[in-house]
């Protein structure tokens, strides 16, 4: 299974390397203030709710004919000390599929990958914050913070600016959509990964843009969140995720001890 997951890595972190300048978005006369207020009812909504499921459509491309999609649907919860989940992920290379399910739980994160080699008796692999680089890598997808809803990272008022505004109905429901434009070398002041701060460093060096765009109820709880990388104005990443049963009674389940074996002593 470790085989697996480097052979996918390389199309989860496709990377612009060439490209001249794109000119960003011009702002609106919208004062910065309203995103640090936006910012702050995602956050509460987030922790008194705690739970939710999630679908997410995720798509990278490397400019040119290499790309990868990947479609999650699972449940998270959101505590104080952060994201927990359990979902699956089906990802699609060149036509090829291959399926895996993820848990996200405090000690690490789980992972089975459909028709990878395992010990006899054995499911799951557990990656621990020694080893868990290359899925950290795969969750990285979502956005800066490589977990569920991480695209909401780049409602970031220190980055990012509210180009837009309008009221827009969400599958029946009432819903704000906020249109954003991040600045990648700003996000990646505020960013603690080193890696995902160089991969926005490099975002801005070669001309990329973030679009961002999320989609809050009257009360700021997030329905949709959306993030685009273009480059020419081509998108060459994109993660978008629609949550939904916010505050439900919904539990991470892990998967049993006996089915697991710690990520190092999996076949090479």
């Amino acid at each position: 299974m470790r085989r697996l997951l480097l052979a996918l890595m390389p199309f989860l972190l496709v990377a612009c390397t060439s490209g001249g300048e794109t000119a960003p978005p011009t702002a609106s006369s919208l004062p910065k203030g309203d995103l640090a207020v936006l910012a702050e009812k995602i956050d509460q909504r987030r922790s008194e709710l705690k739970t939710a499921r999630f679908h997410t459509e995720g798509f990278a491309s490397d400019g040119a004919s290499t790309e990868v999609r990947n479609v999650v649907d699972g449940t998270l919860r959101q505590d104080p000390e952060g994201v927990t989940g359990a979902m699956t992920m089906t990802m699609t290379t060149a036509g090829q599929n291959r399926k895996m399910d993820l848990v996200i739980a405090r000690e690490g994160i789980y992972v089975h990958v459909e028709g990878a080699p395992m010990p006899a008796g054995k499911k799951w692999g557990l990656y621990t914050s020694g080893n868990n680089g290359e899925v950290t890598a795969l969750l990285r997808g979502f956005g800066p913070g490589a977990t569920v809803g991480a695209e909401l990272d780049y409602v970031q008022p220190r980055a990012a600016l509210i180009v837009s505004k309008a009221e827009e109905p969400l599958d029946g429901v009432a819903a704000t959509r906020y249109d954003l434009v991040v600045d990648p070398l700003k996000m990646a002041k505020v960013i603690k990964d080193s890696d995902t701060q160089l991969q926005h460093t490099q975002l801005a060096e070669h001309g990329v843009t973030i679009n961002a765009v999320v989609w809050v109820d009257g009360a700021g709880t997030p329905l949709k969140a959306e993030y685009r990388f273009e480059l020419e104005g081509k998108v060459v990443k994109q993660s978008t995720t629609r949550f939904t049963e916010w505050g439900g009674k919904l539990d991470v389940t892990l998967p049993p001890a006996s089915e697991t074996i710690p990520a190092d002593q999996l076949p090479g």
